[in-house]
């Protein structure tokens, strides 16, 4: 199993297709960069993989927090919609998670490096 869906990440229920596209590109990406790091031994690619986890799940944050939004009919929502907000969410998922203000990441590492 991996440490993704471990933790439920990967599981994409209540998402509309391109979220829960997206959300598996990141556990994939996610999935390969702890793999090398760990047979590596890098410090360098296991902090890359603890940001990836953690901009995973600001991501999966971030989308439940905008469902939670409530939508109305006055403007249609369409496909580019969905897409746009889902990258923006993306990248703002990667911002938050290079900052290092949550330090999830942190703690993951210290957790997969004593491994």
């Amino acid at each position: 199993m991996s440490a993704v869906n471990a933790i439920g990440i990967g599981n994409p229920v209540n998402m509309s297709g391109v979220q829960a596209s997206r959300e598996q590109q990141q556990a994939g990406k996610f999935n390969r960069v702890l793999q090398e790091a760990m047979q590596s031994k890098e410090d360098k690619k296991l902090r890359q993989a603890c940001e990836e986890l953690e901009s995973v799940f600001v991501y999966r944050l971030l989308s439940a927090m905008r469902a939670s939004i409530p939508r109305s009919d006055f403007i249609a929502r369409g496909m580019a919609t969905e897409t746009f907000e889902s990258m923006l969410d993306e990248e703002y998922a990667k911002t938050i998670s290079r900052q290092g203000s949550l330090g999830l990441a942190a703690i993951i590492y210290q957790q997969l490096s004593r491994q």
